[in-house]
C-alpha cells in the first residue's frame, strides 16, 4: 500500500505509519505540495522533520493561513 496523492501530508502518513514509500510531487499540489525547508531529500529519499503535525506547519506559504484559522477556531 503506498499512498499516491502527491502532497507533504501522505509523505508525513508514510512515515509514521512506516509504509515504505508514496509519491511526492515537489512542484505541484501548491501550497501543500513540495516539502518544508528541513525535510531532508537524498538519493530518492525523502524523509520528513520530527516536528509534530504533518509538515504544513513548518511552510513559510502557510504560516499565515495555518494561524488565521487557528484564531478563528478559538
Amino acid at each position: 500500500l503506498l499512498p499516491h496523492g502527491g502532497h507533504l501530508i501522505n509523505l508525513h502518513i508514510v512515515a509514521g505509519l512506516g509504509l515504505g514509500g508514496c509519491e511526492v510531487y515537489p512542484g505541484v499540489f501548491q501550497p501543500f505540495g513540495g516539502y518544508s525547508a528541513g525535510c531532508m531529500v537524498s538519493q530518492g529519499h525523502a524523509l520528513p522533520t520530527a516536528a509534530p503535525g504533518f509538515g504544513l506547519e513548518e511552510k513559510p506559504e502557510l504560516k499565515d493561513v495555518i494561524a488565521s484559522l487557528l484564531s478563528r477556531a478559538q
